[in-house]
């Protein structure tokens, strides 16, 4: 607003310096001179000074767009109100912001630009527009074009001049680093010892003149993994013995490694389906053989109907013989102890027919017995059979759905493999965390030196590698430094109050980049891991804070600081 009531003025200054030079004119030869002169300072502050041939030709011309080598970093600073581009080499440009005010502050910490969208509307703010927008926070926190008044005045976003939102986003790439500070901040080369280091470059001719070895190694290697979680197989990610470790070494591997696993897959697929079919072999003989055991049953019961049948009439025979010998013992007549024989003679051949049908029976039900015992022994065999069967086929599928998602694991991998990593040491946590391409691969234990003292907040950054290839070249910033506060207690007439200071000691280590890397120690074997995944435009940082709640899916580590 300021600047546009400045160009009003002086454009108004100047029309109106011509009509009064006009009007007041008594001499045109004496004063032409001086009012060209006058006409062509007000017509170059309208229109801008533009340089004479552009103006022959009826084209605009604007600075080149800055060029930048390497990964780029993007240092905010909220006191300067100002943001500067960093590559390997340095500053690449620079621009005037304008940040959130003190009800709708911008976060300070460690982001990444996320997405990018040359036309773009705020979902927030009643759809106002975010020309150039880059997003470093899914909550709504972007850089974009926007009105600048010379201090603090968005919502929390980071408003960029026009013409320099555009050519930053056509400069910066998804995954860029931005770091918001307070006071101002400036990349700086930087080494140390315990930096991490990648692996050497090595020769890929080398890796893949013997190529017999190293895929008999990755077969064996695939083999071990059938059946073996993602969250496990970590145990067997090391190169095969008398492999060495190069970059060469490692993708040339890896790349063979993916070729075997879906060879095991395939291999684990034809054992699936062969144990699925004998499964069913198996399921249908023990249904057919419970099916014989149960058509037993009846014959069964008829068995046993016949055996009771057999026993009740031989009781009854006991019982007709005993009221028979009670009424023969009474008889006196010829005629009567004659017919008793006869009488005698049909229950004793009743009784012999009940003996006989009840032994009968007894044998058939001894010889169903034993088919029914060899029945129920062979459902007991087919069950076990089936059991053993279902045991292997469930074994099988596992091993098939693990090693499928072993080989997804292991393709993303590959595909990313050339993605920068970030590294995240938190002493809140004691916890290291990588991510890769927006994909959390590794989290480990950790621990710090001196662990009362604030370490503040140093980002690491590999800008490139080295000139034989063998390590990197890093740029290291301190992003924040934490003050810690302590409260304590002053009488103020006849009421106690609170007074919360800074809490320092000076045998503190100072809040530098070199401190905060040899304050903390990590397992040698995660140190070789990293390794293999270390490339210029990696990040390592080294801070006090937690993992930001912001950070989840599709973001990489972001750490707030204030």
């Amino acid at each position: 607003m300021a600047s546009g009531r400045c160009y009003r003025s002086r454009q108004n200054g100047c029309i109106g310096f011509m009509i009064k030079s006009l009007s007041n004119y008594r001499g045109f030869a004496a004063t032409s001179a001086k009012f060209a002169v006058s006409a062509l300072a007000c017509f170059a502050i309208i229109a801008g000074t533009a340089p004479t041939d552009a103006a022959k030709r009826g084209t605009k011309t604007s600075a080149p767009a800055p060029k930048a080598e390497g990964p780029l970093t993007l240092m905010v600073s909220l006191q300067r109100q100002r943001v500067v581009v960093y590559d390997k080499n340095g500053q690449v440009t620079s621009a005037p912001i304008s940040s959130g005010t003190k009800s709708h502050r911008t976060p300070t910490g460690v982001f990444s630009i996320l997405q990018k969208r040359r036309r773009h509307f705020s979902n927030l703010y009643g759809g106002a527009p975010m020309p150039n927008m880059q997003r470093i926070t899914w909550s709504g926190v972007a850089l974009h074009a926007g009105h600048l008044p010379g201090y603090p005045a968005s919502h929390g976003c980071i408003r960029l001049p026009h013409s320099f939102s555009k050519s930053l986003f056509g400069l910066t790439s998804l995954g860029n680093r931005v770091i918001v500070t307070n006071a101002e901040a400036v990349p700086q080369s930087f080494t140390h010892a315990k930096l991490l280091r990648p692996l050497p470059p090595g020769d890929p001719a080398a890796v893949t003149h013997d190529k017999s070895k190293s895929e008999q190694k990755a077969a064996s290697a695939a083999n071990m993994l059938l059946g073996v979680s993602p969250a496990h197989a970590s145990e067997y990610e090391g190169l095969p013995d008398g492999l060495e470790r190069t970059r060469a070494a490692v993708e040339a591997y890896r790349e063979r490694e993916i070729a075997m696993l879906e060879a095991a897959i395939a291999t684990a697929e034809t054992e699936h389906s062969d144990m699925a079919g004998e499964l069913k072999v198996a399921n249908d003989d023990l249904q057919e053989t419970i099916k014989a055991e149960h058509l037993l049953r009846p014959e069964a019961g008829r068995i046993a109907k016949r055996l009771g049948d057999a026993e009740d009439g031989m009781a009854a025979s006991k019982r007709k013989f005993r009221d028979f010998i009670l009424r023969a013992s009474t008889l006196q007549s010829p005629v009567e102890r004659s017919q008793a024989h006869y009488e005698e003679e049909a229950l004793e051949a009743e009784a012999l027919q009940h003996m006989n049908e009840f032994d009968l029976a007894r044998a058939d039900l001894e010889a169903l017995d034993k088919i029914r015992a060899e029945r129920k022994a062979a459902v007991v065999a087919a069950t076990a059979l089936r059991d053993t069967l279902k045991s292997r086929y469930a074994t099988a599928q596992s091993a098939l759905l693990n090693t499928r998602e072993r080989l997804d694991t292991a393709k993303k991998a590959f595909e990313r493999r050339k993605l920068p990593i970030t590294v995240l040491f938190s002493k809140h946590s004691n916890k290291m965390y990588v991510r890769q391409g927006y994909d959390p691969v590794l989290e480990a234990d950790i621990s710090f030196d001196n662990p009362q003292a604030p370490v503040g907040t140093q980002v690491y950054h590999a800008v490139d590698y080295s000139d034989d290839g063998k390590d990197l070249r890093w740029q290291a910033v301190t992003a924040a430094q934490k003050n810690l506060k302590v409260t304590k207690s002053r009488m103020t007439g006849k009421s106690r109050k609170a007074d919360t200071g800074p809490a320092f000691d000076s045998a503190w280590p100072a809040q530098t980049p070199g401190n905060g890397l040899d304050r903390v120690s990590m397992p040698d074997e995660v140190r070789d891991k990293l390794a293999e995944l270390l490339k210029p435009g990696s990040a390592i940082i080294v801070t006090d804070e937690r993992k930001s709640y912001e950070t989840g899916k599709y973001t990489d580590l972001i750490i707030l600081t204030n």
